[in-house]
Order: structure tokens, then C-alpha cells, then sequence
């Protein structure tokens, strides 16, 4: 059974998904980060089956889903979501290493996390499932910045994001209502308002991906060959700074675990398996 939460982390309201086994090891699933995107849109449907031998907890990000409508601007979309997450496993108890499981942006986060040195020794594996960490966008990831507030705006991220699938209507009605929930577009909108040209700065330069290079914690890649999202063979770039990685095609659009989550599941827990030496 998944059960939701509302809970107060760091003085704000956090919406997380939970299921599994108390004692089990535990693994924790981000979101992607399109209009709309949650725990339960985004990881609803995997959710129930890792939840059959995984301890699963699902936040709903900052600025997403159920969780406070808040941001950062004066550091990178990655970093205050992260120490928003790790504060929530300290809030659970839960300060043993992690697995991640991402999608899109929340495949970005938790390479984003491995690649911080604050949070590595609190991550057992990280599985990215069309999360570069930032690089290697397709011009078609430009399709979904603007929102208009419509149904039909939503049913077009969903062609971007998914396969036809039989499901389609109920993600649209999911992800349109937390696409329209008070402070998510702001929070959406926000990093990308024009600044003044008197106080524009140069952004230092990002080191990422250098920053994962040596890193032995396992990772597991996952590409999709119909993802007109990410540019082909990005898998490829990280597995160069990998050493301990392992990449695979999925014959799927951006969000498989959307579509497809028995598959998907079938991959990511096989996986988990060979990390925890297939007990729990």
C-alpha cells in the first residue's frame, strides 16, 4: 500500500509518497520536473511494485505537487531540492546511503546529488532514466517552458513526454491538476523572468559533468531511442566519467515509467537487485 503525507521539513510543507517493508532497504524515487510533474504522476504506477520488496519514499519537489510553492534563484534548480530531499530522510530517520531512482529532471537531481561531495556517501546507487544532469537537451526540450493554463497545453507535454498509451486521459487530468495549483507557475516562471540589463552577471562556468569523474557509486543509465527530448547517445558523454556505470536503450519515448512502468520496473529493479546483492 502507498500511502501520502504532508509533513513540515525545514519549515515547509512536503508531500511524499511512502510504501515497502519499515526494514527495507530503502530507495527513493524523484520526479520529473515538466509542467504538472509529482510523485504520483510522475512514479504512480511503479511505485506499488518496488513497494513489494523496497522501502519507497517519493517527495513531491519544491515548487511541485503537494509541497510548498517555494524556490531558490541565486543557486542552481538542483542544489536546494537536494538538501530539501536529505532533510526529509533525516526527518524519516533515514541517514544510511540511499538508492535514487530518477526520472527527467529527477535522474538530473540525483547525478547532481552523486556529484556533490556533501551527499555521496549518502547515495548507494543512483538510476537515471532520461536525466542527463543538465546537457545534451534537444530542441524540442524547449517545447515545454511555456504553459498557457490549458488542458490542451497539458495533453501536448504528455505527447512530448509519453508514448500513446492507453492511460493517457488520466495523466493529463493528473499532471493538469497539479499544473494549475496555486504557486506552481510562479515557481515554474520564475528562473526564467528577464533581468535588467544593469544587473545581469556572468554565471560561472558549471564543471558538470567533470564533477562525477572517479566516482565509483553504480549507476545505471537509461536512454530512450524515441526521445525527442535529450540528444541520442548522452548515455554515452556520462559513461566516459562513470567508471562504475552501465547504460542501456529503452524503446520508449522520455517517460517509460509513465507508459510502460512494468518494463521499466522491470529494468530499474533487476538493477537494484545486483546492488543489494538481490536481498532485503
Amino acid at each position: 500500500m502507498i500511502t501520502e503525507t504532508t509533513a513540515i521539513v525545514a519549515n515547509l510543507e512536503t508531500r511524499y509518497l511512502t510504501g515497502g517493508p519499515d526494514d527495507g532497504v530503502p530507495v527513493v524515487f524523484l520526479h520529473d520536473g515538466a509542467w504538472g510533474g509529482s510523485a504520483d504522476v510522475t512514479w504512480g504506477q511503479v511505485l506499488p511494485l518496488a513497494a513489494e520488496k523496497y522501502r519507497v519514499i517519493a517527495p513531491d519537489f519544491l515548487g511541485y505537487g503537494g509541497s510548498a510553492k517555494s524556490v531558490r534563484l541565486d543557486v542552481s534548480p538542483f542544489a536546494f531540492r537536494i538538501r530539501h530531499v536529505f532533510a526529509l530522510l533525516d526527518q524519516l530517520g533515514i541517514d544510511g546511503p540511499v538508492h535514487l531512482v530518477g526520472n527527467s529532471f529527477g535522474g538530473s537531481v540525483g547525478l547532481r546529488a552523486l556529484a556533490d561531495g556533501d551527499y555521496r556517501s549518502r547515495i548507494a546507487s543512483v538510476t537515471t532514466l532520461s536525466g542527463t544532469g543538465g546537457p545534451w537537451k534537444a530542441p524540442d526540450m524547449g517545447k515545454l517552458r511555456d504553459f498557457d493554463g490549458s488542458v490542451a497545453g497539458i495533453e501536448a507535454f504528455v505527447d512530448l513526454l509519453c508514448d500513446d498509451f492507453s492511460g493517457r486521459a488520466g495523466q493529463v487530468d493528473a499532471r493538469y491538476r497539479w499544473a494549475v495549483a496555486p504557486g506552481h507557475f510562479g515557481c515554474m516562471s520564475a528562473p526564467h523572468l528577464p533581468v535588467p540589463e544593469a544587473l545581469r552577471k556572468e554565471r560561472p562556468a558549471d564543471p558538470y559533468p567533470a564533477t562525477l569523474a572517479g566516482v565509483q557509486t553504480p549507476v545505471l543509465l537509461l536512454e530512450c531511442s524515441e526521445d525527442v527530448l535529450l540528444e541520442a547517445g548522452w548515455s554515452k558523454h556520462l559513461q566516459a566519467e562513470l567508471q562504475n556505470s552501465r547504460a542501456m536503450v529503452l524503446p520508449y519515448r522520455h517517460c517509460p515509467n509513465i507508459t510502460h512502468p512494468k518494463e521499466t520496473w522491470a529494468v530499474i529493479g533487476e538493477f537494484l537487485d545486483s546492488c543489494t546483492g538481490g536481498t532485503n
